[in-house]
């Protein structure tokens, strides 16, 4: 007896109008959701092949020039889709672009020509005379740039900066920045900037030197992506917002230094192996006595 079955596929049949070059055909579709390869140029190649077949009543029959279920190259039966899956990757860069030093009322404002492509970025350093630690003020501007290095747009929702002890962050020199307490500070002035493949954008803050003694030396400003979003849902092929681990690409630092002179305030930039060092560890004392 013969079934009535609507997914029955039908020989060719001139008088049907079934040939050939217009042969009788059923799609099926299918979805998968793509796991982020450990490489992101790998390229997925996804197997479709005919497991088994029927004749119109149900019964085995045999494919004249195919073996459902075997997988022998050539066969018609059988066919490959290759895809090179998008990737989403934001990374993040932070340099110190101005020290500002006011004294006496008059306000020096020095450039540092850093940029983001520096790695390590050189130290500024700032001098204060031991007689003007209580009377001279100084700022540090940093810039902070996300940039999209995936092939998929997205966004950095958030960015969240950790101050370091001897900085303070003054909400009026930073509009768009909200304290959330514990020298922990953030912002989301990027939430809607939509970010495209090679795109970058870049915020600025801005922090403030704690008068006194006390406060001198090495100071680590780090700041990071802490959360981040794209149409697709996919998540940062090789950063975790939001998670304080060094050696991502959404984090980055910015070191200063104050010290004590004999003379004027000054301002200069010093690398050197020494003062790396210095850093390394002052990142780590940083993240574990600070965050």
């Amino acid at each position: 007896m013969t079934t009535d079955n609507p997914n029955l596929i039908k020989a060719f049949d001139k008088e049907a109008g079934i040939t050939e070059n217009n042969p009788d055909y059923r799609d099926i579709r299918v979805a998968f959701k793509v796991a982020v390869p450990d490489k992101y140029t790998d390229i997925i190649t996804n197997h479709a092949q005919v497991e088994e077949d029927a004749d119109e009543n149900g019964d085995p029959i045999d494919d004249i020039d195919s073996n459902p279920g075997e997988w022998n190259e050539g066969e018609d039966d059988q066919d490959i889709e290759n895809i090179k899956p998008g990737y989403f990757d934001l990374a993040l860069r932070k340099w110190v672009t101005e020290a500002i030093v006011i004294e006496d009322g008059k306000q020096t404002v020095t450039q540092t020509g850093h940029t983001p492509d520096q790695d390590p970025e050189p130290v500024v350093k700032v001098e204060i005379h031991r007689n003007k630690l209580g009377k001279v003020t100084v700022k540090f501007r940093y810039s902070i740039r996300v940039t999209n290095e995936g092939t998929i747009p997205g966004y950095a929702k958030e960015i969240t900066d950790y101050v370091p002890q001897g900085l303070r962050f003054i909400p009026e020199d930073n509009p768009g920045w909200t304290d959330e307490g514990n020298n922990v500070i953030s912002t989301r002035l990027l939430e809607n900037t939509l970010l495209q493949p090679g795109e970058h954008a870049d915020v600025e803050v801005v922090l403030t030197w704690i008068n006194g003694e006390d406060t001198m030396g090495l100071m680590t400003n780090i700041a990071e992506i802490s959360e981040d979003d794209n149409e697709k849902g996919v998540p940062d092929i090789d950063s975790t917002p939001d998670n304080q681990v060094d050696g991502e690409d959404d984090i980055d630092d910015a070191p200063v230094i104050l010290s004590i002179s004999t003379g004027q305030a000054r301002i200069y930039y010093v690398l050197g192996f020494t003062v790396l060092m210095t850093i390394a560890g002052g990142i780590v004392l940083i993240k574990k006595f600070v965050l």
